[in-house]
C-alpha cells in the first residue's frame, strides 16, 4: 500500500498569516473593550462616591440635646450607597421631630430618592411670626402626594415612620407608612411593638393614622429599618426577634 501526500506550502503559509491577522484583530478588539470597561468602571465609581458624599451630607451631624430626653443613632448601610436614612431635628423649645425611612433598593437611584424625600418632609409651617407643627399623619400624607405627583415610571417602594416628641410632657406621637413597627422598651415591664397601620409611600393615595403614647422616665423607643431582618444583636438570632430579645 502506498500513500502519496502533496502539500501546498504556499497555501499553508497564507492560511497561517490570515489566522494570525484575525487573532491580532481580536486581541486589539479585546484591548479596546477592556479599556472601555475600565472607563465605565471609573465613571460608575465616581458616581457612587459622589452619591455617597451627597447622601452623607444630608444625615444630621449632631443630635438635639433636650433636658428630658436623649437621642442615639447607629447607622450602618448595607451597601456603599443605601436606601436607609434618618433625621432628628428640634422644632421648637419643647418638640423634636424624627423619622427613619427606607427606599427599597440600593445604589444611586435610591440615594437620589432619599434627597427628594428629605426635602419633602414638611414638619413645620411658618406664618410670619407664628408657626404650626405639622402632625405626623399630615407629614406622611403630604409627602405621599408629592411622590405621586412626580408620576414616576416605576412606583418607588418607600417606608417611613415619622414622630413628633414633646420632651416636656413625654408625649410621643407617630404615624407610619409601611415601616417596621416602633419598639417600645419601658423601664419596667416587657418590650412591645407599637402596631399601627399605614401603607407604603408613593404607591397610591392613602391616609396614615397616627397614635400617641406617654413616655415615662427611663422608657425607650427604637425606630429601625428592615435591615434588622439580616442583622444579629449579640448572640440572638437575626430579625425582629433578635431586637426584642436584646431589648429585654
Amino acid at each position: 500500500m502506498q500513500v502519496v501526500s502533496v502539500t501546498n506550502e504556499r497555501g499553508h503559509r497564507v492560511r497561517e498569516k490570515d489566522a494570525y491577522e484575525r487573532l491580532a484583530d481580536e486581541c486589539a478588539e479585546l484591548r479596546r473593550l477592556n479599556k472601555r470597561l475600565q472607563q465605565l468602571h471609573h465613571q460608575i465609581e465616581y458616581q457612587l462616591q459622589l452619591a455617597q458624599r451627597i447622601q452623607a451630607s444630608f444625615l444630621p451631624k449632631s443630635l438635639p440635646e433636650v433636658p428630658q430626653g436623649r437621642f442615639a443613632v447607629h447607622y450602618q448601610p448595607r451597601d456603599r450607597v443605601g436606601g436607609d436614612f434618618y433625621d432628628v431635628f428640634r422644632l421648637d423649645e419643647q418638640h423634636v421631630g424624627l423619622y427613619v425611612a427606607d427606599v427599597m433598593g440600593h445604589g444611586v437611584p435610591a440615594s437620589l430618592l432619599t434627597i427628594f424625600i428629605k426635602k419633602g418632609v414638611q414638619a413645620k409651617e411658618v406664618f410670619g411670626h407664628d408657626y404650626r407643627l405639622v402632625p405626623p399623619e399630615d407629614v406622611l400624607q403630604r409627602l405621599n402626594k408629592d411622590l405621586l405627583d412626580q408620576h414616576l415610571s416605576e412606583h418607588p417602594f418607600i417606608t417611613m415612620t415619622y414622630a413628633l416628641y414633646n420632651h416636656r410632657d413625654g408625649i410621643f406621637r407617630f404615624a407610619r407608612a409601611g415601616h417596621p413597627y416602633p419598639l417600645y422598651v419601658p423601664q419596667r415591664g416587657e418590650p412591645v411593638f407599637w402596631r399601627q397601620e399605614g401603607f407604603l409611600l408613593g404607591v397610591a393615595d392613602a391616609t396614615f393614622p397616627a397614635c400617641s403614647y406617654s413616655l415615662h422616665p427611663g422608657d425607650k423607643v427604637l425606630l429601625y429599618s428592615d435591615g434588622i431582618d439580616s442583622g444579629r444583636l449579640e448572640d440572638h438570632l437575626p430579625g425582629s426577634a433578635s431586637l426584642l430579645a436584646w431589648a429585654r
